[in-house]
């Protein structure tokens, strides 16, 4: 191997496709690409037994699998690792990049952020964290670039994070639903109340995809399911990004800060019971999922759907609610 000076080191007998792409200077450090579609920052640890994931996008209502993934990076102080490069999985007119402006006044293009980064305690295994959005395209070429960084690293267990649009009221604590193919950890979810056997057929996303091989690869894998209500799809939700973090921090063993969601969750509920309050046709349907809500509560929860499931019959019903409020109130 070569020094480079800067504490990175190079990889001798690259591909074309990797010498190419190699040495690139990003954000003032040497990036070496040592996998096709991924540039690590530095020398990726192989200590990293778990990989935390989260996808925007079809399965992040209210934002709470992205922002409890966040939220977490923070928390850890994780540093980032490696960055799949969007050229090959996004259409730009659907996932725009964004111009933002330095400290200097200079502009800068930012791309969609794919990223993983790492979190080694001292003398323990540490975690994998990745945060992207869901990719338009080539899925099994993502598929294959996102398990290689996995397994580069050491993972042998991928813990899911997701959120559907369901029929439920902001006003009550959000639900979560979860799966596993791994024995112990379902008997821990089972004890928890919150496990759910897969029963869905239907239309998917990556994050099914990449579970699927990971499989087969020998990974097991945990996947926690939130609610988020489907009225409130385009706000981002506090009480379920940390209802998200709660759960994972339980099976991690972790204890994160959670003392700032106390302000923002009700501050977002009071911004909601306003919303509602203004509108006739919204209170009714929100008094009825209350109502809907509370005859289950002391029951077993049924089950969600299914992964992704139901969001197209959701989507469905909000429709019909909406074009019901439109027609009067």
């Amino acid at each position: 191997m070569i020094s480079t000076g800067t504490g990175a080191m190079l990889y001798p007998k690259r591909s074309s496709v990797q010498q190419s792409l190699a040495e690139r200077r990003w954000e003032g450090v040497l990036c070496l690409m040592i996998m096709d579609h991924v540039t690590f920052d530095r020398e990726p640890p192989a200590n990293l037994t778990t990989l935390v994931m989260a996808f925007g996008g079809w399965i992040d209502a209210g934002r709470a699998a992205t922002g409890a993934l966040r939220h977490l990076t923070r928390d850890l102080g994780a540093a980032r690792l490696a960055r799949i490069d969007a050229e090959e999985f996004f259409v730009f007119t659907q996932e725009r990049p964004e111009v933002r402006l330095r400290e200097d006044g200079s502009r800068e293009v930012q791309w969609p952020p794919s990223e993983f980064s790492s979190w080694s305690p001292g003398g323990r295994d540490g975690l994998l964290l990745f945060c992207g959005p869901e990719p338009h395209q080539r899925w099994r070429t993502y598929t294959k670039a996102f398990l290689d960084v996995a397994e580069r690293c050491g993972v042998r267990r991928i813990v899911s994070l997701g959120a559907l649009l369901a029929g439920v009221p902001h006003t009550r604590p959000v639900r979560v639903t979860a799966r596993s193919s791994d024995p112990a950890a379902r008997a821990v979810l089972e004890a928890w109340g919150i496990y759910r056997r897969p029963t869905y057929e239907g239309p998917t996303g990556i994050s099914s995809v990449v579970l699927d091989e990971a499989e087969r690869r020998g990974m097991q894998h945990v996947g926690f399911m939130g609610q988020a209500p489907h009225y409130l799809q385009d706000s981002e939700n506090p009480a379920a990004i940390q209802t998200l973090v709660t759960y994972v921090a339980r099976l991690l063993e972790l204890s994160p800060d959670l003392s700032d969601f106390t302000e923002a969750i009700q501050d977002f509920r009071t911004q909601c019971d306003e919303a509602v309050a203004r509108d006739r046709a919204t209170r009714e349907h929100v008094r009825k999922l209350e109502q809907e809500y509370d005859a289950t509560a002391s029951e077993e929860q049924s089950p969600l759907p299914g992964e992704e499931l139901d969001s197209d019959r959701l989507m469905q019903e909000l429709q019909d609610f909406l074009r019901k409020q439109r027609g009067g109130s």
